[in-house]
């Protein structure tokens, strides 16, 4: 051999060296964002939480999703390859799907390339009745797919689902198209169509995995599930198998903010993040700091920083030079407390049992919740339904929210009065009545702790505290075993049968914590479900606010108003209501990172 061939030869091992350092070598990106609340499990079947979802989105794929930057929120393709084909009048759905779709790589495979078959979304369905999981989220199929509800009966008979049996309403019509038949029209459907409860999920993963499935997520989405301390931290990385896609969106003409947004990841190949690590910071001051040392990269303002931060509605001089970048929005959201209905203090349809909870809610303050507690990030809810839902009904009212002399007055007029002389009310048969308040042990949760306590004691009410995190809290919810829980939930979609679901009859048992039961109510709510959006659901809706406000199942308290602060590195973002943190649609400028960090 030539010594210049020789040469040539040595400088390209050389050449391909020094490319495969400067590859390992490259600082990757990494995205560092906080929960607040722990998460519970990664299973879409099992989890009903918005932290553990918000992992869920980024490993698992719905046939649809959302456009990331278009106000009014619009739905767009996912895994399918075009718009699911509605026929028979919203009955009938059928959805094909893409390409050369497949999951991310799994020891269950058997070293194997698995590809998206229309049966994984099959499967995916048929986990959400399957008695051994118990899923919340079965309310999300149980009454709208035709034969299903059969399907679940004979499961909870015989403890076991016979996962091979079809379901009438679910047919794969080939390794891409699958058809879903309603038990009756449907136009929410779609939507229920771009949930990652439905995410497409391999059958051999969880028969592997069994009951530890959870902790062992495979799907097709941009992410991985690289490590998990529970409670504590969270690893995603980029999966290598995920297809090629490129960042599209419709910002708002008029939204400079969603116009800032979409130039910055306008055409980049999905994801850009190589590492997302998530930290679960529960108490709001080591969120604060840990933001401001930019060991975070974006954070939703705690309450008690508020007028430190963003003094008048702006950040602050010493933020805004810190380049800190400020994303108000109002959320689609809920935040209240239900009642058992089957408890026997609190519970049941009586006049007295209707008036002591409406009492308890007339007595509570929740000016001082959002003025004081809140520090104004909230505004006061009226019905179920926020702002920017179908129903929702800014001019309902029942007077005023806050009324202790009126809450007062009911619970004499019904019996429950001081009957030993021990300065606290009783039961109308001189029982003790006694307030069980679940809640966690944050500081924040001590504040509104604090709170209930201040009010029960001016109505006389003797006040017990159950303090647990919220997965304990959860499962006894689930159980049944709480008196009542104050709970947040966020939108699915924008309708209001995303919010009325949490009391429609049927899904006792599942998303229906409290286990109202009325048949009056349910009726309405069916005959919303067959109706396209539009004047006469919307009338449907306020008739249903007014059945809820003479029952008083629940005590509605805000919507809340969300005050993000995004470290200037960032790029692409702000929160989506229906896809939550969207981490594949995240970009870090790493130079910025490095002048502002340095």
């Amino acid at each position: 051999m030539s010594l210049s061939r020789i040469f040539l030869r040595t400088a390209a091992c050389v050449a391909a060296a020094l490319v495969a350092f400067a590859a390992q070598a490259a600082p990757q990106k990494v995205l560092r964002v906080p929960f607040l609340i722990a998460e519970s499990s990664f299973d879409p079947a099992f989890a009903s939480d918005t932290y553990s979802y918000t992992v869920i989105d980024e490993i698992f794929e719905a046939p649809l999703t959302y456009d990331m930057l278009a106000r009014p929120y619009k739905l767009r393709l996912q895994t399918a390859e075009s718009m699911p084909e509605v026929t028979e009048g919203g009955r009938v759905y059928t959805v094909r799907l893409k390409k050369g779709i497949v999951f991310a790589d799994d020891p269950a495979f058997g070293g194997a390339r698995r590809e998206l078959h229309a049966r994984d979304y099959e499967y995916a369905v048929k986990r959400l009745i399957d008695p051994k999981i118990s899923s919340p989220n079965a309310w999300l199929v149980e009454g709208r797919i035709e034969g299903i509800d059969a399907a679940a009966a004979e499961a909870k008979k015989a403890d076991k689902l016979d996962y091979d049996k079809p379901i009438p309403g679910i047919e794969v019509l080939d390794a891409r198209t699958i058809r879903f038949r309603l038990a009756k029209p449907d136009y929410n459907f779609l939507y229920i169509l771009a949930m990652t409860t439905l995410g497409a999920q391999a059958r051999e993963v969880v028969e592997h995995y069994g009951t530890d499935i959870g902790a062992h997520p495979v799907g097709t989405g941009p992410f991985v599930l690289k490590e998990w301390r529970r409670s504590s931290r969270i690893v995603l990385e980029k999966n290598p198998n995920f297809r090629e896609e490129y960042y599209e969106a419709e910002p708002a003409a008029n939204d400079p903010v969603s116009q800032r947004l979409y130039q910055e990841m306008k055409g980049k190949r999905i994801p850009q993040l190589d590492r997302v690590e998530i930290f679960v910071i529960e108490e709001s001051q080591p969120r604060w700091l840990a933001f401001l040392n930019g060991e975070l990269d974006w954070v939703n303002l705690p309450y008690e920083f508020k007028s430190m931060a963003i003094p008048g509605g702006e950040p602050a001089p010493w933020l805004a030079k810190k380049g800190v970048k400020y994303l108000p929005s109002v959320d689609l959201d809920l935040s209240y407390m239900y009642w058992n209905m089957k408890d026997p203090v609190w519970g049941g349809y009586t006049p007295e049992r209707i008036a002591l909870r409406r009492a308890v809610s007339l007595a509570y303050d929740i000016g001082e919740e959002i003025h004081l507690v809140r520090n104004g990030t909230a505004i006061e809810a009226r019905t179920a339904l926020p702002p920017g839902v179908l129903g929702h009904d800014p001019d309902f009212t029942t007077g005023p929210a806050y009324d202790p002399a009126r809450a007062k007055a009911l619970l004499d007029m019904f019996g429950y009065v001081d009957r030993n002389g021990d300065g606290w009310r009783d039961q109308p048969d001189g029982s003790p009545l006694v307030f069980t308040y679940s809640t966690g042990p944050s500081q924040l949760e001590r504040l509104f702790t604090q709170l209930w306590k201040k009010n029960m004691d001016v109505l006389g009410v003797q006040v017990k505290v159950e303090v647990a995190k919220w997965p304990d809290l959860r499962k006894k919810s689930k159980l049944g075993q709480l008196s009542n829980w104050h709970l947040a939930w966020n939108a699915d979609f924008p309708d209001g049968e995303n919010f009325y679901q949490l009391l429609y009859g049927p899904n006792c048992g599942s998303s229906n914590d409290g286990c109202f039961q009325l048949e009056a109510f349910d009726r309405l709510y069916e005959q919303a479900a067959a109706l396209p959006p539009g004047p006469e659901r919307v009338a449907i809706y306020r008739e249903m606010a007014r059945v809820l406000a003479v029952y008083a199942p629940w005590k509605t308290f805000v919507h809340r108003l969300r005050n993000q602060l995004v470290q200037p590195w960032v790029l692409g973002w702000r929160k989506h209501q229906f896809i939550h943190d969207a981490y594949r649609y995240v970009d870090i400028d790493l130079a910025v990172r490095a002048r502002y960090l340095k």
